[in-house]
């Protein structure tokens, strides 16, 4: 198997769903096999919102925090699924969640995506957060998510193994940023998950998704493993019932 490249990685990150400053969905670089796949889920999961008896359902819905997930490529798509999602709504008031995410095939998942992926999970969560709490525009959302790029390279095999036999020389730069006409990154930073043991136990042919919070909001540490597909109980503990479980 061929390690993915920082291209590649770039390619396949994109984003879904619904923000304040747009008046419908918008999306950018995800399919309409991948887009379905997890509209799916949250349209189920909203409708069982909006027919709930607990009338504080929106209200705990807007009050959720980002959430960082990474899911197998046995749930129906074939690929690895890390990124984040947000509680989020339209310019007229129609909720609907925000995210982003990269999609890795999953004969090309390697360990060190998980491991190196601190720094994106963190860009990814400041990203969002523009959007859903500060209302920036899809186009400003976009320039935000392309700038994940330079999170990437911590995430390729070849990063860690170079940075460990070189402790971060300019040749290791050289490598990483070549071919490209303006480099990805120009320093690299080691920055663990707030979840590290994670890429130990994350099995691409199993069938639990992780969900942890991100800290981009200050929101309380909290996490969840669920098991198999995505469905309403698990849209109902991270949007309605957040409140009442701790990490």
């Amino acid at each position: 198997m061929g390690g993915i490249s920082i291209d590649q990685l770039s390619d396949s990150l994109g984003w879904y769903g619904k923000m304040p400053s747009s008046g419908d969905f918008v999306h950018r670089r995800l399919d309409q096999g991948l887009i379905g796949w997890w509209h799916r889920w949250l349209s189920s999961g909203l409708i069982a919102m909006h027919e709930s008896v607990l009338l504080s359902a929106e209200q705990e819905y807007m009050s959720a925090p980002i959430w960082n997930f990474l899911i197998p490529a046995s749930l129906g798509c074939d690929m690895v699924q890390m990124g984040c999602l947000a509680p989020s709504r339209d310019r007229v008031g129609r909720v609907y969640p925000l995210l982003a995410v990269l999609y890795v095939p999953a004969v090309q998942y390697e360990a060190q995506q998980v491991a190196g992926s601190g720094r994106f999970y963190e860009h990814l969560g400041r990203s969002l957060l523009a959007a859903v709490g500060h209302g920036c525009s899809a186009t400003q959302f976009e320039q935000n998510i392309q700038g994940a790029r330079g999170t990437l390279t911590q995430m390729l095999t070849r990063a860690s193994t170079q940075m460990t036999e070189d402790d971060g020389s300019s040749d290791i730069l050289d490598i990483l940023n070549g071919g490209h006409e303006t480099a990805p990154i120009e320093k690299l930073d080691q920055n663990d998950s707030r979840w590290p043991e994670l890429a130990l136990c994350f099995n691409s042919d199993a069938h639990n998704s992780y969900w942890w919070t991100n800290q981009a909001n200050g929101a309380a540490q909290k996490s969840l493993v669920h098991g198999g597909a995505l469905n309403i109980p698990l849209f109902n503990s991270l949007f309605i019932t957040h409140t009442n479980f701790r990490l």
